[in-house]
């Protein structure tokens, strides 16, 4: 038997319990009554609903995560200011260059001082 959907296979274990209740209610197949068949199959139904609330679990708690994630890095960013402006250590401190900020005296000043490119390589023509 093939892998159905989980709408497929649902409407597939309701046509054969109902077909069954209404053909053959006291027969066994396989091994089983309907009523046991109707407690066996509903098994992976549950486990289908069982991960459809996980899924919707997770979705929230990663909702949730980036929210904190957000506070969080604010929080971070209100700290490094705190370090800077602070008059004792400010941003040429030990602290600041330890939390991975690069200290003013070693900042560089974006000017590029540096030889001119290379002209253009060309064909000798003869």
């Amino acid at each position: 038997m093939s892998k159905y959907s989980s709408t497929a296979l649902t409407r597939k274990r309701a046509q054969f319990l109902s077909s069954w209740a209404k053909y053959a209610q006291d027969k066994s197949f396989a091994g089983m009554t309907l009523a046991e068949f109707e407690v066996k199959s509903k098994e992976p139904l549950d486990v289908r609903k069982e991960l459809g609330d996980a899924r919707t679990k997770v979705s929230g708690l990663i909702l949730k995560r980036e929210e904190a994630d957000d506070t969080l890095n604010e929080d971070l960013i209100l700290i490094a200011h705190a370090i800077r402006a602070d008059k004792d250590l400010g941003e040429d401190c030990p602290l600041y260059r330890s939390l991975g900020f690069v200290p003013k005296s070693e900042r560089r000043t974006g000017r590029r001082r540096g030889d001119s490119p290379a002209p253009p390589l060309t064909e000798n023509a003869a």
